[in-house]
């Protein structure tokens, strides 16, 4: 019921303002509802977009995105970074200008096959050649198709695959060199008993010699070979084995004072002066003192026979965190670089009289303890051997190490 004060023909124009007014809040309260949708749609279409992106740059491997004509459509951080650039710098250049530098699209990219079939396809490049960019990598291509399920970009994974190339090579090698080592073992245990047959008569027959008797110095050379050949069977033998530490407390300095002792003669002799110094406060670790003491006097034997017109012998050590440093360093002749990769490789050797296994035998060693060790020369300079060693404070942690390496967080025993 309308107001009385309202006049009759005012009556509709009062409900068709009211009508109005109603409209107007209905369509104020759609378009508010509407506006927040579409803006929690927006939120959350950015939202998607910058995971999507941070998924994208957060991959270690490198990722492209090209369209049909090969121009780059997106490119991750890690290939951008690679490529020492930024990658909006690369976004809309053709792909082949960049990788091939050339004018049309690389002949190996295996975006051909994913354009043409619509199907992911590999191309595996362990080896630099024309036609890609670098070695060492496995180049997926994956489709994006449209809603007609035709295909218009391809994204490219590029995996580095360097380490597993190197890993593979060394399973080979290690194979081999299993096989020949077996192979000599046997070789050594057969010769092992004529060869002690041999020096012991030879032995004899010097002694029974007089001094003035031409035949010693034939003699003499037969108990020096005699001797290099039961060195070389002793290393033979130690290599072949499995070179299981027996754990214990290790002074490392104290290992080096007693091989410097050892040596003490041949550094006199070959007018070497030893210099460097022992790191006060080295803790004590846990390690088989005699391989540790062995693997060291290899080390510093080399050094030493490198030398022989004399030079200068640096023995020290240092702490670095959780690992104890030894250095050894030379001033003679160095390495050559074809030769560094090859020094732990059993039999081989740059010396005529050398057998190739001291060194071996020295990485069997450290390997076994947990070490590392390295060697850096530069040819007429010299050269350095550097082994670390991890710092263990008992046989439960030695134990826990070996099983999964170096996350050790327990206490001693």
């Amino acid at each position: 019921m309308l107001s009385h004060g309202v006049q009759a023909w005012q009556q509709p124009i009062l409900l068709a303002v009211i009508a109005l007014a109603a409209g107007v809040a209905a369509g104020w309260l759609v378009c508010r509802v509407g506006w927040r949708r579409f803006a929690k749609l927006q939120g959350d279409i950015w939202k998607s977009k910058r995971q999507l992106q941070a998924i994208f740059d957060g991959i270690t491997d490198g990722l492209i995105i090209v369209d049909r004509a090969f121009r780059i459509v997106a490119v991750n951080k890690a290939e951008a970074s690679f490529l020492g650039r930024e990658p909006q710098e690369l976004v809309g250049r053709p792909c082949y200008e960049v990788y091939c530098r050339g004018d049309e699209p690389c002949r190996l990219c295996p975006a051909h096959e994913t354009f043409a079939t619509g199907k992911v396809a590999l191309v595996s490049k362990p080896e630099l050649s024309g036609g890609y960019h670098r070695k060492g990598v496995d180049v997926y291509t994956f489709p994006v198709l449209d809603e007609r399920g035709e295909t218009v970009q391809a994204i490219q994974y590029i995996k580095d695959v360097t380490d597993r190339m190197k890993l593979q090579k060394q399973l080979r090698e290690v194979e081999q060199l299993t096989g020949i080592g077996h192979m000599a073992a046997n070789v050594a245990h057969e010769i092992r008993n004529p060869l002690i047959a041999v020096g012991g008569f030879a032995r004899q027959l010097h002694e029974q010699l007089t001094e003035d008797d031409p035949r010693r110095e034939y003699t003499q050379v037969i108990l020096e070979e005699v001797t290099r050949l039961e060195q070389i069977l002793r290393e033979q033998l130690t290599l072949e084995r499995h070179l299981v530490p027996t754990m214990g407390p290790v002074d490392v300095n104290q290992i080096l004072k007693d091989v410097r002792k050892l040596l003490s003669h041949g550094i006199l002799s070959s007018h070497i002066q030893v210099v460097g110094g022992l790191a006060e406060g080295i803790p004590i670790t846990m390690g088989d003192t005699n391989q540790l003491k062995q693997a060291f006097l290899n080390v510093t034997s080399n050094a030493i026979q490198s030398m022989p017109q004399g030079g200068t012998l640096t023995i020290g050590t240092s702490q670095k965190g959780e690992r104890i440093v030894v250095r050894i360093s030379d001033t003679g002749p160095g390495i050559p670089p074809d030769h560094l990769d090859k020094l732990f490789v059993p039999f081989f050797t740059t010396r005529k009289t050398g057998s190739g296994l001291g060194l071996a035998v020295t990485k069997r060693i450290v390997d076994n303890h947990g070490g590392e060790i390295s060697v850096v020369s530069e040819v007429g300079q010299g050269t350095t051997f550097e082994i670390s060693l991890p710092i263990v404070r008992s046989t439960q942690e030695f134990e826990h190490r070996k099983l999964y390496g170096n996350g050790w967080t327990g206490g001693s025993e």
